[in-house]
């Protein structure tokens, strides 16, 4: 069994919200590139490192009640929310499993292997791909997505939130992961043995730049503690008791254009 890595924006109530608020930023913007690359209505789906259900949700939608989607992670508490918002739904054709990375068996092959925002958090990511790409029938589908941080800004920058984005980023370079994971995904396809992806690139820059201000600090927020174990800062340096209200003022007194986090999706079809 392969060990985990610790998760630098540990798994909480508190994350578990943050997530569902970062995942309407870019649900329109997921959808796209699941279209593009090629998930269609009747396809048996894996998500893997599926979370609190965001994309497994919104893959049942394309498959519609003639596919399937299994989503999996390896958190059981985030998985009991996931099964919770798929009830109140009435989505019948998704189903969750507990299972960690890359260790996973199924008793058939799908037809196309999902995975949005989990590689970055993952100490071998070509690993993975490569592993659960074996899960995928011919002629199958790969496709995952995930982030370039270090693009996060404003502008004009905002000098609480640009130190915010810049902590969280450092937390994830402190932790061992390589940052920027979207741009890597084109060599992590090549070097998990799969042929040239195709790939986009989508940049949300919302127009409720408050809600988007607020999801960044609570990022922050989620990744103090760890912050302040890494010695990334230094205890009591910032103040989460405050930190949001800051950053609202820091707005209110410098509007600004907010530009969230480069999606990039990838994606290729296994031989035939």
């Amino acid at each position: 069994m392969t060990t985990q890595p610790a998760y630098v924006l540990r798994h909480s109530d508190h994350e578990t919200r943050r997530l569902a608020t970062q995942a309407a930023f870019y649900a329109e913007h997921t959808d796209r590139l699941l279209t593009m690359a090629g998930i269609t209505a009747g396809m048996d789906v894996l998500d893997v490192g599926c979370g609190a259900g965001d994309v497994s949700i919104q893959l049942a939608r394309i498959v519609g009640p003639t596919g399937s989607v299994v989503g999996l992670d390896a958190d059981a508490s985030v998985l009991d929310a996931a099964r919770q918002r798929a009830a109140q739904l009435n989505l019948g054709n998704v189903t969750f499993r507990q299972a960690a990375l890359p260790d996973v068996t199924l008793d058939q092959p799908v037809d196309a292997v999902v995975g949005r925002m989990i590689l970055m958090h993952l100490p071998d990511p070509a690993g993975t791909i490569r592993a659960v790409s074996t899960l995928v029938r011919p002629g199958g589908v790969v496709t995952f997505q995930d982030l370039n941080t270090t693009r996060i800004r404003s502008v004009p920058a905002l000098p609480l939130l640009t130190r915010g984005i810049a902590v969280v980023n450092d937390c994830l370079r402190a932790a061992g992961r390589t940052l920027d994971t979207g741009e890597r995904l084109y060599s992590l396809f090549r070097e998990a043995g799969l042929t040239d992806p195709e790939f986009a690139v989508a940049v949300p820059t919302p127009q409720d730049k408050e809600s988007a201000v607020v999801m960044l600090g609570q990022t922050l927020l989620t990744a103090l503690p760890f912050a302040e174990e890494a010695g990334v800062v230094t205890p009591g340096d910032l103040d989460p008791d405050t930190l949001i209200d800051q950053l609202r003022e820091e707005l209110r007194n410098a509007p600004c254009a907010i530009y969230l986090a480069e999606l990039v999706g990838a994606w290729t079809r296994l031989p035939g």
